[in-house]
């Protein structure tokens, strides 16, 4: 038996950084969003253990892998004996802060749930989630939606109006930890219109200070442009479509990966997505 869904992208609209917490993690105010760029992911019965296959050969595929992970830890909680095979078609870019690995995961533990024949209550599929990452939680919801704590409590929220973006990702990825090692509260800049304050955007510029020419760069083009999460990918709101400015920037840019997409609403990612037969029928 086979089961294949879309795991979407995410960025942060808000990103609030309120201190260093006891546990070493840091307190977050967030609003997240999905958007319209998505890995595919297939899993199907295996003979033992966890199998995964992806398709970008820089990705790892054993226990460094969110996905894999994510299904070792769900057959251990569910007492599972069966093994599974996953196959997992990369095209979120790693370490771009887009909640890529974040959401495989979340959609490796639906997929899982539906080839095992388990139904767990929504609580301890969040349970899991957040014992994998911060982030994961938030895919089983999807659109827009608040986080709180490390990121892991969601509340969903009024979708934002449909908005088209573009994505400029570097030629490199950033270390979420490392970023966070180097926060400290500075003044943040309000934003633009779509895109407000991101509060690791410091921390990210001066841990990676090759970012400094993709940012300048990139705002010139879209003032509206923010880092998206931890970095490293930039993103920025499209309200007047215009090739020649993206041909532009693209030319400016030669070493990026250029996309446009938009943002995704809850009710189209409950459409698209697994998660809807899966899991949001079952409260």
């Amino acid at each position: 038996m086979i089961f294949r869904g879309e795991a979407f992208a995410k960025t942060n609209l808000v990103l609030k950084v309120l201190g260093r917490r006891e546990d070493g993690f840091h307190e977050l105010e967030t609003i997240f969003q999905t958007i319209d760029l998505t890995d595919e992911i297939e899993v199907s019965d295996g003979p033992s253990g966890i199998e995964l296959e992806c398709t970008d050969p820089a990705v790892p595929s054993d226990a460094r892998n969110l996905a894999h992970r994510a299904a070792v830890l769900l057959r251990e909680h569910s007492e599972v004996s069966a093994g599974a095979r996953i196959r997992l078609v990369k095209r979120i870019p790693a370490g771009g802060g887009l909640g890529g690995g974040s959401s495989d995961a979340a959609t490796v533990l639906v997929l899982l749930c539906r080839l095992w024949s388990l139904r767990p209550a929504l609580a301890s599929l969040v349970e899991i989630g957040s014992a994998l990452g911060s982030d994961v939680p938030f895919f089983f919801a999807g659109g827009t939606a608040r986080g709180r704590g490390r990121g892991e409590i969601v509340e969903p929220m009024a979708d934002v109006s449909s908005q088209n973006l573009i994505l400029a990702v570097p030629p490199f990825s950033i270390s979420t930890a490392e970023v966070f090692a180097h926060w400290r509260p500075m003044p943040t800049s309000p934003g633009g219109a779509v895109f407000g304050a991101n509060e690791l955007a410091s921390a990210v510029l001066e841990t990676y200070p090759e970012m400094v020419r993709f940012l300048e760069v990139m705002s010139r083009y879209y003032p509206d442009c923010q880092i998206s999460g931890s970095g490293a990918s930039l993103i920025a709101a499209e309200d007047d479509p215009d090739p020649e400015r993206l041909s532009a920037l693209r030319a400016e840019l030669p070493d990026a990966r250029i996309l446009r997409t938009r943002t995704v609403s809850r009710s189209e990612y409950q459409r698209r997505s697994t998660v809807e037969s899966a899991f949001f029928q079952r409260r």
